[in-house]
């Protein structure tokens, strides 16, 4: 009978218990540096590193409690903010004129439709690769009087070498109607840090100066103007730290590998710091996955990386954008061909804001707890909260206590989550529906003795 009372007890247990997690439950807690308030607020904390590094995915197993350690209703999301974004607009404008110069030079001009702004900048459109030319743009608001906008500005194209290119050309401010674009020529002398770019390759420079001598062909020159509005709410960014990483050079492969300890912040973004210049590299990025608990890698980003410092010409793109993504480690690939691999100094990690937000009353005092590997996503009413958000009002804003050391989650054992797993509850009520069955069998066989 008290084997029966027992199974019956751990049962109770077990159903109850999810239904009313404690602090205790879960792998640490974070106490709320609170505010004096006056009457209910929208409160907000903003989730830091050690916190991020102990939840999982959608962190259902971060979780609010008020000081008489009951549950309270919670959301959690990114910091939102709205932001300046430039936008262009083509400015149409139609040619009058497209003519042959001395010297190999072709110059054409354009007038701008009636009503239309002046441009900030024009592109000029062309299909041909591996080209040098230089630019003069001049102005006029009647076609007569004219004066020089643009002097010597270059357009070029690469690719025969690297996957740089410029076609545009940006305006000073002006007031004409009526544009001259010439195009010539470039000197041996602006094909010089070109020359000095595939010298840094190992290849021959001789060949640069071919793309001096490329026949010119323009498809069309377009003008455009730039316009800046307020973009809709996008995610606040901030800089996550790292545990560290580890650089692998792979000749076979020539490959580079950079194993990033990400320690499953919230990333969108990952910056390589090197002090090499003038390079070009294609660039993968990769996240753990686990199938039938067998560690594999997905491909999330693939991208070019790109640093030029060239005399009239700078680009400095080195960074790898993706979807968010939480992870405890991350693989950046760099693949190098036959160039040398690159110096890593330093990786730089980005991604969103997460802020927790409640409804806090006046002389409350709250905690977070958090780190659980097998509780469910909570489903609180949250509406408050959400009305709140959309009118406006601003939270205020609390902070968590240091985080001190923190447990991995899972590695706590928690009687509710090692009586709310399927098997465990499942294995329990058969042991108690088969000794009700026997002390019922045993009752029977009393009582038909008793019967004799």
């Amino acid at each position: 009978m008290k084997i029966i009372c027992c199974l019956l007890a751990a049962i109770g247990c077990a159903s109850s218990l999810p239904a009313a997690p404690a602090p205790a439950d879960f792998a640490a807690t974070r106490r709320i540096e609170s505010r004096p308030i006056s009457s209910p607020r929208l409160a907000e904390v903003r989730l830091d590193a050690p916190l991020l590094a102990a939840t999982r995915n959608g962190f259902p197993d971060l979780r609010l409690f008020d000081d008489s350690g009951v549950e309270r209703p919670r959301t959690v999301e990114p910091l939102y903010a709205t932001e300046p974004r430039t936008s262009r607009a083509v400015i149409a404008a139609s040619p009058s004129e497209l003519r042959e110069l001395p010297g190999n030079r072709i110059e054409a001009r354009f007038v701008l439709a009636e009503k239309q702004p002046s441009p900030d900048g024009l592109d000029i459109r062309t299909p041909l690769r591996d080209f040098i030319r230089t630019v003069r743009v001049s102005g006029s608001p009647d076609g007569q009087a004219w004066q020089t906008l643009v002097e010597n500005a270059e357009i070029f194209d690469y690719s025969r070498y690297m996957d740089i290119r410029r076609t545009e050309i940006a305006l000073p401010s002006n007031a004409c109607r009526h544009f001259s674009i010439e195009i010539s020529d470039a000197s041996e002398e602006r094909a010089q840090p070109l020359v000095r770019l595939v010298q840094e390759g190992g290849r021959d420079a001789s060949r640069a100066f071919d793309l001096l001598r490329t026949p010119f062909r323009i498809q069309g020159i377009s003008f455009w103007r730039t316009s800046t509005t307020m973009a809709k709410a996008s995610p606040v960014l901030q800089d996550w730290p790292h545990a560290g990483f580890e650089v692998t050079n792979n000749p076979g492969a020539q490959t580079t590998e950079i194993l990033i300890q990400t320690r499953m912040a919230p990333l969108t973004r990952l910056t390589i710091e090197t002090p090499a210049r003038n390079f070009q590299r294609d660039a993968t990025v990769m996240a753990p996955d686990w199938i039938r608990g067998q560690k594999s890698w997905r491909t999330i980003a693939r991208r070019q990386l790109t640093r030029v410092d060239l005399p009239g010409y700078a680009r400095d793109d080195r960074t790898i954008e993706f979807d968010e993504t939480r992870a405890p480690e991350l693989r950046l690939i760099l693949r190098n061909q036959d160039n040398p691999p690159l110096d890593i100094a330093g990786i730089q990690a980005r991604g969103p804001v997460y802020r927790l937000l409640w409804l806090a009353d006046p002389g409350a005092a709250y905690q977070i707890a958090f780190g659980q590997d097998r509780v469910e996503a909570p489903s609180y009413d949250t509406h408050a909260i959400r009305t709140a958000l959309e009118q406006g009002l601003a939270p205020e804003r609390w902070t968590l206590a240091d985080a001190g050391e923190i447990e991995i989650p899972g590695r706590r054992f928690s009687i509710a989550g090692f009586f709310s797993r399927p098997a465990v509850f499942g294995s329990l009520l058969a042991l108690a529906a088969l000794a009700l069955l026997i002390l019922l069998a045993r009752a029977l066989k009393a009582s038909d003795r008793t019967d004799e």
